[in-house]
């Protein structure tokens, strides 16, 4: 008999969490985004966007070795990302952004002129290897140094430079001269931003705690993971390489960026939402792919893979908010490796299926995608009890309060307020974004005491909760 109840008990819980999901809202604005952070704020787009046009942009008919070009200078390029990224830590940051940076620039300014050949070759492995380092650079700031606001519309922004080269993948073969011109855009303005790096700014980085794997993390990556499992297979399917599908998924990747920006600053609804429409976007794409080629169907198809940017976008938002308040550097260093070996060995899936069974690859990309997405539906309880809701989901649409904190240091705000000494201490922990438990666990008093101080900072400043407080002393920084 307890068997049932359990169930029941499971049933309900998953019902109420889709009733506060549904409802929850974000608000993350223009006006969050620091201009003195642009650089920071534009280091990976540019990176990323570098990283995705490498194949369309990057082309020689030259070999060296028995390698084609290609093939070396995007191996040049993930063993300067994982080789520096090994190296880096908050300590050294400035120093690899800067000889990232120079090995870039040596590299690519000589290819830039030279004619192609084993000379060419070997410069553009020297500065696709520094490139390497460079995103490396940018996917810690991205990580540890924007607030939420400039972490969600630098992935935007990521995403449609995505969007961009694909499009120009659809288009008859770009000149040379044009390829080259948007690959130095990229490549001298990621440059730009590496060489405008503060070692000041990396100062709040946590580097000696250590921190564990928690709900909030583990949900995190499985959306990370899921999402790229979710895309793998599309590549493999007859037909979307053509040039028409490349356009008209670029051309919905638009849409779908788009749209992601509008429900997040119009609509002001929950990044939740948008997760749950990638992964129906995807679905109901392999689900169309049944349809004949030529069809309506089918073009539908091609059209709703351009919303896995919309998963795109919010695979290295959520990771990169979750690491910021739960994890540290060392934590975030190997989680990465992990997710990234991880990928390359779940390439090996799709073209398994590729090779040796081709009748069986869209039948099991439809059920890997329908599988993710009611995994996921039934982790609700828990996405809405770390991530979405209650004061972990404030972490996604509050203020940021990173500059507010300094200024409530420096200039002690806090005074004239008639708050005792340990109220004050509260204030500052949740402008810092912790939770009731963790402001217990670091002044070293129970939750209920914590609890106890919180409600009464809330009630002598007038206020009925965390995001007033917020709003009140952002309005004072």
């Amino acid at each position: 008999m307890k068997q049932p109840v359990a169930k029941q008990n499971y049933l309900s819980r998953l019902l109420i969490s889709f009733s506060r999901l549904w409802s929850s809202k974000d608000d993350l604005s223009f006006k969050n985004i620091r201009v003195s952070h642009l650089h920071y704020f534009l280091a990976l787009p540019l990176g990323l966007g570098f990283s995705n046009a490498q194949e369309i942009l990057f082309k020689s008919d030259f070999s060296l070795m028995g390698l084609d070009a290609l093939t070396i200078a995007l191996s040049a390029y993930c063993i300067g990302a994982g080789l520096l990224f090994a190296l880096v830590s908050v300590r050294n940051m400035k120093k690899i952004a800067i000889s990232s940076a120079i090995l870039t620039l040596a590299g690519f300014i000589p290819w830039m002129i030279m004619s192609d050949g084993p000379a060419a070759v070997i410069l553009a492995a020297v500065f696709m290897f520094g490139m390497g380092g460079s995103v490396s650079c940018a996917v810690f700031v991205y990580t540890f140094v924007l607030n939420n606001p400039e972490r969600f519309f630098g992935a935007i922004i990521a995403s449609f430079f995505c969007t961009v080269v694909r499009f120009a993948a659809g288009l008859p073969d770009l000149p040379p001269l044009i390829s080259k011109a948007f690959m130095f855009l990229l490549v001298a303005g990621t440059v730009f931003c590496l060489i405008l790096f503060k070692a000041t700014d990396f100062d709040s980085v946590p580097s000696k705690r250590r921190a564990r794997l928690n709900p909030p993390i583990l949900l995190a990556l499985y959306f990370f993971i899921a999402g790229f499992c979710a895309d793998y297979f599309y590549a493999y399917l007859p037909g979307t390489s053509e040039p028409g599908a490349m356009i008209i998924s670029g051309l919905s990747g638009a849409a779908a960026v788009c749209l992601a920006a509008v429900v997040q600053t119009a609509a002001k609804r929950s990044v939740w939402h948008m997760c749950n429409l990638f992964f129906i976007a995807m679905a109901c794409c392999y689900a169309l792919f049944f349809a004949p080629a030529g069809s309506f169907l089918r073009d539908a198809a091609v059209f709703l893979y351009g919303f896995r940017l919309i998963g795109y976008t919010l695979m290295f938002y959520l990771l990169g908010c979750v690491f910021k308040k739960h994890g540290d550097f060392r934590l975030f260093k190997i989680c990465v490796v992990v997710v990234l070996t991880a990928g390359a060995l779940a390439y090996i899936i799709p073209d398994t299926i590729h090779k040796n069974a081709p009748e069986l690859l869209l039948p099991a990309a439809t059920a890997t995608s329908g599988a993710i997405f009611l995994v996921f539906m039934l982790l609700s309880p828990a996405y809405a009890k770390h991530l979405f809701s209650d004061d972990a989901s404030e972490d996604f649409h509050r203020l940021d309060m990173s500059e507010a904190e300094k200024k409530v240091a420096k200039f002690d705000q806090l005074e004239n307020l008639d708050l005792t000494l340990r109220e004050k201490e509260v204030a500052v922990f949740l402008l810092r974004g912790m939770t009731t438990r963790q402001i217990a666990g670091e002044l070293r008093i129970s939750y209920h005491t914590a609890n106890f101080h919180t409600k009464n900072l809330y009630k002598k400043l007038g206020i009925s909760g965390r995001m007033e407080l917020f709003s009140r002393i952002a309005e004072k920084a």
